[in-house]
């Protein structure tokens, strides 16, 4: 039976933290718990679960936080999942399944959007399939990126694929993925700027356009009815403003 160190990272995720600790306590022997600050009961709530271990980071990048996290980890297997997720009641038996015999090294989890008043994610909507239940000496999430908080391999390995769910609660408020998304943006110009991206004028005018369709209709966030139009609006619009800060940043830089 291997043991499993699950981490996340939080700011003031008090409305949404209890439910994903409540869950991760059912397959992880240890939870490490990072947190950037946050002032409102995320610390409390943390805390009040058994098996975490709570701690302040500041922050720098998603990816730096998280690779803070994994390496305050004390077991080799690793269990990365954020503070808006919880793992699915199928999820939670087929990973403690796992424990008992690991055939890889390294597990991808799909992760389904879930919003009001749904039970669980819609079927045939467009998911994330992503490693997230991983070995330490074959994968890891690397510090120096900006934006990209993915876990990568450091080896060439089979990976193994999960059936069960990871439910992502990413929807609060309208206003909450607004001021979360335009903080991101920041990051992302950040990276362009890093690796010396351009972008055009035609890129500009259709990228809103073009990711709506993308989110809408090839993602399919149609099936999720009303919200789906809500957040592929959002997230068209999240693409199109890293171009427009990118353009606002070329015409205001100073020239040295």
């Amino acid at each position: 039976m291997v043991k499993i160190s699950a981490y996340v990272i939080t700011f003031n995720e008090e409305k949404r933290l209890g439910k994903t600790l409540d869950a991760l306590e059912k397959v992880a022997d240890e939870i490490v718990v990072v947190d950037s600050g946050s002032t409102d009961k995320t610390e409390e709530i943390a805390k009040s679960h058994a098996k975490v271990r709570f701690m302040h980071h500041d922050w720098v990048s998603y990816a730096n936080q998280k690779n803070f996290a994994q390496n305050q980890c004390k077991y080799d297997w690793l269990l990365m999942i954020d503070s808006d997720e919880v793992l699915s009641d199928e999820l939670i038996a087929e990973i403690n399944e796992v424990k008992k015999d690991p055939l890889y090294v390294v597990y991808k989890i799909r992760i389904g959007d879930m919003f009001p008043g749904f039970k669980r994610p819609r079927r045939f909507t467009k998911m994330y399939n992503l490693e997230r239940l991983y070995h330490r000496d074959y994968a890891t999430m690397y510090p120096d990126l900006l934006t990209k908080d993915r876990i990568a391999l450091t080896e060439d390995v089979r990976i193994g694929q999960l059936k069960g769910l990871v439910h992502h609660y990413s929807y609060l408020a309208i206003a909450n993925q607004i001021n979360k998304l335009n903080n991101f943006t920041n990051q992302v110009l950040e990276t362009a700027l890093s690796e010396g991206k351009h972008y055009s004028c035609i890129r500009l005018i259709t990228e809103f356009f073009r990711q709506f369709i993308c989110y809408y209709i090839i993602k399919r966030q149609f099936l999720n009815g009303r919200w789906g139009f809500i957040a592929s609006v959002n997230l068209a619009y999240f693409r199109f403003v890293k171009i427009a800060k990118w353009f606002e940043w070329k015409a205001t830089r100073v020239e040295k």
